[in-house]
């Protein structure tokens, strides 16, 4: 990831509709930004952050909001630093709640592989719910500009959730009588 300075982005949307503050938030909480005050927020400049911000002060404008969006090469080292330090807390605790669910994950193969429920349906079950892990960590690590510590233990966690579904997966065919 190419990271260039930092964007600084405060925005006031008005109160209606709502549906115009939701898709503000969401938009910014989908890019990763870190809040320094309220409506006032920050995050890496990289070509994709900066591209979808223009798009959202594009919305904010045409919904009767302002906005400012400015662009800086450097902040001073403390700044920086503490700043990273808030952004990697915040994907951390994504990590933490993705390696959680991980875990239930596996709590469940294993629960259905004591009750020795191999059937197609739970394989089925399953992959949705892989799926589901497959993508939340996409979306996290998309916005852990700074790979923070827990990367690597949500990694890990899901790649074990992929073993044990393709482990439970072969008992099934096994007990299917496929091979």
């Amino acid at each position: 990831m190419n990271i260039r300075g930092w964007v600084i982005f405060a925005y006031k949307v008005p109160t209606e509709p709502s549906s115009a503050r939701v898709k503000v938030w969401r938009n910014l909480k989908t890019l990763g930004v870190h809040y320094i005050q309220q409506s006032v927020c920050i995050c890496p400049n990289t070509e994709d952050t900066l591209k979808k911000l223009l798009k959202l002060k594009l919305f904010i404008l045409e919904s009767g909001g302002e906005v400012s969006l400015i662009e800086v090469d450097k902040l001073s080292t403390k700044s920086e630093e503490e700043i990273i330090s808030e952004f990697n807390k915040e994907r951390s605790l994504e990590y933490k709640e993705l390696i959680e669910e991980c875990e239930n994950f596996l709590d469940e193969i294993n629960k259905e592989t004591q009750h020795s429920n191999f059937n197609f349906r739970e394989i089925e079950e399953n992959e949705v719910e892989l799926r589901r892990l497959r993508n939340w960590i996409v979306k996290i690590k998309k916005r852990d500009f700074f790979q923070c510590e827990s990367q690597d233990e949500a990694i890990d966690n899901f790649e074990n959730c992929k073993i044990m579904l393709e482990k439970f997966t072969e008992e099934v065919y096994k007990n299917e009588g496929i091979k």
